[in-house]
């Protein structure tokens, strides 16, 4: 059998055939002009060795399990081992790949040290976006969601008006068309500021604001008025959103400036507790400014943002050291509440 021959029998190249003449699995003859024959036997031994090989299995191994010094199953075992750590070190690189890819992370060495930690929120207190962010973007669902909230709210506003202000003498149809007004205007109302509760006893006050740390730089939304944020609510439900959003490149960040503010708070008892929060202010060279009062940070997009602005942006102000908690994943009020424990 020539050369060509096995390469089309067994779907190997010249060179491989070659190789493994070269490491002594094969010792084709020579004809009178020198030309390689390949016996039956090379033909069979070169089909173990693809199969081998196939099983991802060491041309050393496979040369001893050949020559009959190693056994075919307790090289399986070892290989099956190793593959498997192979494959849980495979996963952890697609973890942090998919990571980078999903979130759109600039590349700062220092995020290698964050691990993953995607956290399971109840109903309102969930990310909107896969992007590292203050404050929750709002998508096209998250809008949806806004609507059927704002109808049950505006249907029970609109029936307690219409109860105390519509005369019983109305005529049926004007009973409803009252009702319906009211309902539209109740709906424009929670729309224009935002009003979504995150739970049982705590309302959003971001007025959809947020900023997303992004490759190449920020994207944010910044509350102006009412009648802006009701076209921009409706852009966002029809995918034309991009037109409200502001960018900035990292280099036209000139500052940033967090605050550690203590505010009161009341969670279903009347005593209110003491709560540290952290205001953002973002200045920027052309002049702009945006002050993001109380934003959500969920999951574990604080250690993120503080391991972003301390890489991109080289003008911090932070008195407070909110960074250095953010960045450890520490609660901001114990922070806070143990750094003026030792300032006493």
């Amino acid at each position: 059998m020539k050369t060509s021959d096995l390469e089309k029998e067994l779907g190997l190249s010249k060179h491989t055939i070659r190789y493994y003449e070269k490491e002594g699995l094969i010792t084709p003859q020579r004809d009178d002009n020198g030309y390689r024959r390949y016996s039956e036997e090379d033909l069979q031994t070169l089909k173990l060795v693809k199969f081998l090989r196939g099983l991802n299995i060491s041309i050393d191994d496979v040369k001893a399990i050949i020559q009959g010094q190693l056994d075919f199953h307790e090289c399986l075992k070892v290989n099956q081992i190793h593959l498997e750590n192979q494959i849980e070190s495979m996963k952890e690189v697609k973890k942090t790949i998919d990571n980078y890819h999903d979130k759109d992370l600039p590349l700062i060495p220092a995020l290698e040290n964050i691990e993953v930690n995607t956290k399971n929120w109840k109903l309102g207190f969930q990310k909107t976006t896969k992007a590292v962010s203050i404050g929750r973007k709002l998508t096209k669902s998250w809008a949806k969601r806004q609507i059927v909230y704002g109808m049950i709210v505006g249907a029970l506003m609109s029936l307690l008006i219409s109860m105390w202000f519509i005369s019983d003498d109305y005529p049926i149809w004007m009973k409803v068309l009252i009702y319906f007004i009211v309902f539209i205007i109740m709906q424009l109302f929670i729309i224009a500021f935002s009003y979504k509760s995150t739970s049982s006893a705590m309302l959003d006050q971001t007025l959809n604001q947020s900023i997303e740390f992004l490759d190449d730089g920020i994207r944010y939304y910044q509350f102006k008025n009412p009648i802006k944020n009701i076209r921009y609510f409706f852009a966002v439900l029809f995918g034309k959103d991009e037109k409200f959003m502001q960018h900035y490149r990292y280099e036209d960040i000139r500052k940033v400036s967090l605050f550690a503010q203590k505010r009161y708070m009341k969670l279903v008892s009347p005593i209110a507790y003491e709560n540290y929060v952290v205001d953002f202010e973002f200045e920027f060279h052309d002049g702009q400014k945006f002050y993001f009062y109380y934003p959500m940070i969920l999951d574990d997009d604080s250690r993120y943002i503080a391991t972003i602005l301390e890489a991109k942006v080289s003008c911090i102000e932070d008195k407070d050291h909110i960074l250095y908690a953010m960045k450890n994943g520490l609660n901001i009020t114990d922070y806070m509440m143990n750094e003026n424990k030792q300032d006493l």
